[in-house]
């Protein structure tokens, strides 16, 4: 198993993904090969990932993927390399209100990674100690190796915790103060994407990490990568035998690097466009791909570019096959409405209106029952709007809510469309995927 080092939090917004961000910048400069991963089902902060990091960060999701899958994907991008997991909330957040299943600490088992604790430590003081005991005995002996400090108040705010802390022998590997460097704009699903914001460079973050981290002693936690080749773990791309448009812009870009490679595996060329900028769809398509993302931010912009949504509308319309996840289904409806009342028309395929929502309408981990399957895939949701015709015009599946009693109907299924809610890891769900991609005759 390739090495690594885990940074999990005491809670969301503990600051795990700018101390990653810090980690990368600093092994970057080092010249330490470095992969970075992220824990659960998160399409931002690995962004913020790539961007330091100069190449992509995988998702690692123990619920979706199971642990064959995990190690899989550890073995094909971690080897050779050093391993970083952000993790996802708090350490042990996941699928279970009562196990670790689904949590970052059930990956860090899994890969027997050692685990640094974020402790957001603003308004710290000596009862934070009892919380950082109970994450030491309910995580196991020795599984927590590290502590970094975020937002201290100063030198004697640091030198108090240290000494409230001192007797749980947990090293503290940084402290770091609220620096307007690290605090990045944030929309209603996490951080606002990297194409819409301003970051420090690689030189400021390295800069950063070096004055308040102990990194001689963070990076001891682990041994250095081993340095051979991988070739046995990479998958070769068939010859491609079809032609899929995917959706990527500033209003679109929600993709799981894998779900990415795995189509092109599959033998699916992937060509770019934007429903934003294009006017027109790539020529020659056999499918598309509408990801999730900031339709709503974007409403005025994509409703005024009428001829893509014309394109979109007559190539689904002649049965062109097409997947659209959470914002891809905002696009595609009869018209977007946003929180101050202002409609757009949208596309005009998916019958009614999207409403943004002021609260989460559907938020964590689901069962999905396609309705012309046997079979159900794990999935997620998280969204702050509603399709308003749900109730009775669903029909792309059956869903159950992780750890909630009921089902409910979801999604849109029309022609060789498949709309939904539900975020999918592709390769757990290669018969769907492959249904409208890949067969030459659709059902």
């Amino acid at each position: 198993m390739p090495s690594g080092i885990v940074l999990a939090g005491l809670q969301s917004s503990s600051g795990k993904t700018a101390l990653t961000c810090l980690l990368l910048a600093c092994l970057q400069k080092w010249g330490v090969p470095v992969q970075p991963f992220k824990a659960g089902p998160d399409y931002l902060d690995p962004a913020y990932h790539q961007h330091f990091a100069s190449c992509p960060s995988i998702n690692l999701d123990s619920w979706m993927m199971g642990r064959s899958e995990v190690v899989r994907l550890v073995q094909k991008y971690g080897t050779g390399k050093l391993g970083l997991l952000e993790g996802v909330m708090g350490l042990f957040d996941g699928a279970s209100p009562v196990s670790d299943e689904g949590s970052t600490l059930e990956l860090a088992r899994w890969l027997d990674w050692p685990i640094v604790l974020v402790v957001p430590a603003a308004k710290a003081g000596r009862s934070v100690r009892a919380a950082i005991r109970g994450f030491q005995l309910e995580a196991g002996a020795d599984r927590i190796r590290g502590l970094i400090l975020n937002q201290v108040s100063g030198e004697s705010h640091t030198d108090y915790l240290k000494r409230a802390l001192a007797d749980l022998k947990i090293p503290i590997l940084g402290a770091l103060p609220r620096l307007p460097e690290l605090q990045w704009p944030e929309r209603h699903l996490g951080l606002q994407a990297v194409s819409e914001t301003s970051l420090p460079d690689r030189p400021s973050l390295e800069r950063l990490a070096e004055q308040y981290l102990n990194l001689d002693q963070l990076f001891s936690l682990v041994s250095q990568p081993e340095q051979y080749s991988v070739s046995e773990v990479i998958e070769i791309p068939m010859r491609p035998s079809c032609r899929i448009g995917v959706a990527q812009d500033s209003a679109f870009h929600f993709h799981y690097h894998e779900n990415l490679e795995w189509l092109r595996h599959q033998g699916a060329e992937l060509v770019q466009f934007s429903p934003l900028e294009d006017s027109t769809l790539p020529p020659a398509l056999d499918g598309i791909l509408l990801s999730g993302g900031f339709p709503e931010c974007f409403a005025e912009k994509l409703s005024a570019n009428q001829s893509m949504l014309k394109d979109l509308k007559e190539f689904i319309e002649a049965g062109g096959s097409c997947y659209a996840e959470c914002g891809g289904l905002m696009l595609l409806a009869d018209s977007l409405r946003l929180l101050n009342g202002d409609e757009y028309p949208m596309a005009g395929v998916i019958p009614g209106t999207v409403s943004m929502t002021s609260r989460l309408q559907h938020f964590g981990y689901s069962e999905a029952k396609p309705t012309n399957h046997q079979e159900s895939w794990r999935g997620h949701e998280f969204h702050h709007s509603k399709w308003e015709q749900e109730t009775s015009q669903a029909n792309a599946w059956t869903v159950t809510k992780r750890n909630r009693i009921g089902s409910r109907l979801e999604g849109y299924r029309y022609r060789n469309l498949h709309a939904s809610y539900i975020h999918l890891y592709f390769p757990k769900a290669a018969p769907l995927l492959s249904e409208l991609f890949f067969k030459k005759e659709h059902v």
